[in-house]
């Protein structure tokens, strides 16, 4: 059950941030109603309870005043469905214990006179059950009226208890009962209720999304923006927008952003210009080793000297590849192996490759991703004799693995075969060239794509892949 919620419920801010919103606001809303609803039924439960008596009060003055042989056609014309009169010869109901009762028959004593105390009995629905019995068995002996040019009169003992029930001895010795059904009091208002629910739910949506744009926006933005400062793009500043803590938040990031770019900018320059000014010295100490006469120690210098400039060269490589100055573009990555490895082969490299028959579309760095590639697949070639490459597609990464037949690397070594200048002599082949920055410039650019590099070695071979991210 955890698990199935688990999956409904949304995983990114704005969503969860709307869908808490509307059901607190629904369940805020709903208790209000319920709430209110309840405080508007008695309200309105008590007026209609006081309008009655009054009704029944001035009903039970005007039989006073009038001769008592009106008294019959006058509770004729009082009679409405819901509300039953008749004149008993005894009381019709028994004393009443409940609260309410008898608030109510005070109520009554106070407003017809002190003549009228111990006169008034009056039963509320609490306690109904006990005398409707009574109530029928003292009715008068008139048979069950009929409305004019309507239904009979409905029996109530087929239908609801009453809510009220009152009885008024007058000063002729009689008793004036009234049985009354109080109405029903629905919701407030209830289709009124659920427009305005709708209406108040809609307007709060409204704003509470119009806030929330704004203020996620400039975190999708930054999002946006660190994943390509992850992958080497150069990221413009974004705009400071929002609230104080997301416009702090973008300062920030744009702060990191502008000392990142100098960091590097410095660094790079500083290491080509020193890799540019190793140059007039080893040419010029070329020269001189040039006029001195042939011999051992000569061509030992001469040999350090080529290893310098090579060391040098391969720095000032390093160094471009550092820098990122590339632009960012869509690229057909298995277009780009196809490509790299036609050309290899035509070089004379056992190389072959097995790519996806779909396109596979990659935003990243086309020159630098070709280079890195052929760094790999060169030391593939030189250690391991063969390089054997396969692509493979998923939905959010696609993985490069290029395997030889070598006898692989020591899984103790596998970090230290990325420092720049290492060569790991003792288990790779010691007749190859390079100046060990080959994986170095290879790790960097996959690095500033997002990706990564893995080794693994096999039985028959070693096996290096690559993992770069689709999105």
């Amino acid at each position: 059950m955890q698990k199935f919620f688990g999956r409904l419920w949304p995983s990114t801010l704005f969503p969860r941030l709307m869908v808490l919103i509307v059901l607190a606001l629904l369940l805020a809303l709903g208790v209000s109603v319920w709430l209110l609803s309840s405080a508007h039924r008695e309200a309105l439960r008590d007026r209609s309870q006081q309008f009655k008596l009054r009704q029944f009060i001035s009903q039970v003055q005007l039989l006073e005043e009038i001769p008592e042989s009106l008294h019959p056609k006058a509770i004729k014309a009082w009679r409405r469905p819901g509300r039953d009169l008749e004149l008993f010869a005894s009381a019709p109901i028994r004393r009443s214990t409940d609260p309410i009762a008898l608030r109510l028959q005070h109520y009554m004593e106070e407003s017809l006179g002190g003549s009228f105390r111990g006169r008034v009995r009056v039963q509320h629905v609490t306690d109904k059950h006990r005398h409707d019995d009574d109530w029928r068995e003292r009715r008068s002996e008139q048979h069950p009226r009929t409305w004019p040019g309507k239904p009979q009169y409905p029996d109530r003992r087929h239908h609801r208890l009453h809510d009220l029930s009152v009885a008024v001895q007058l000063s002729n010795g009689r008793w004036l009962g009234s049985q009354m059904d109080i109405p029903q009091i629905g919701p407030i208002m209830a289709r009124q209720t659920l427009v305005f629910v709708a209406v108040s739910s809609l307007l709060v949506f409204m704003v509470v999304f119009w806030q929330l744009r704004k203020i996620v926006r400039p975190l999708k933005s930054l999002e946006l923006a660190a994943n390509d400062l992850g992958r080497g793009v150069e990221v413009q500043p974004l705009p400071e927008e929002g609230p104080d803590d997301i416009k702090t938040t973008l300062r920030a990031f744009n702060h990191m952003n502008e000392r990142l770019q100098r960091f590097v900018s410095d660094r790079t320059r500083m290491l080509a210009s020193l890799s540019h000014d190793l140059r007039t010295p080893i040419t010029s100490m070329r020269l001189r080793l040039e006029m001195m006469e042939p011999g051992e120690h000569r061509d030992k210098l001469l040999a350090s000297l080529d290893e310098m400039q090579q060391m040098s060269e391969a720095t000032l490589a390093f160094v471009r590849e550092s820098g990122d100055v590339e632009r960012t573009s869509a690229v057909d990555f298995g277009a780009l192996l196809d490509s790299l490895c036609e050309d290899l082969q035509e070089l004379g490299l056992p190389v072959s490759i097995q790519t996806p028959p779909d396109s596979v579309i990659l935003e990243g760095r086309p020159v630098a991703l070709r280079r890195a590639l052929r760094n790999i697949i060169e030391n593939a070639v030189a250690y391991g004799d063969v390089a054997n490459i396969q692509l493979h597609s998923e939905a959010k990464e696609i993985r490069v693995s290029v395997t030889d037949s070598g006898p692989g690397i020591p899984e103790s070594a596998w970090d230290d075969v990325f420092e720049p200048f290492n060569r790991l002599e003792t288990s790779r082949n010691r007749e190859t060239g390079g100046v060990g920055l080959g994986l170095s410039i290879a790790q960097q650019i996959v690095n500033s794509h997002g990706g990564s590099i893995r080794f693994a070695n096999l039985e028959s071979g070693f096996c290096v892949t690559v993992t770069l991210p689709l999105v």
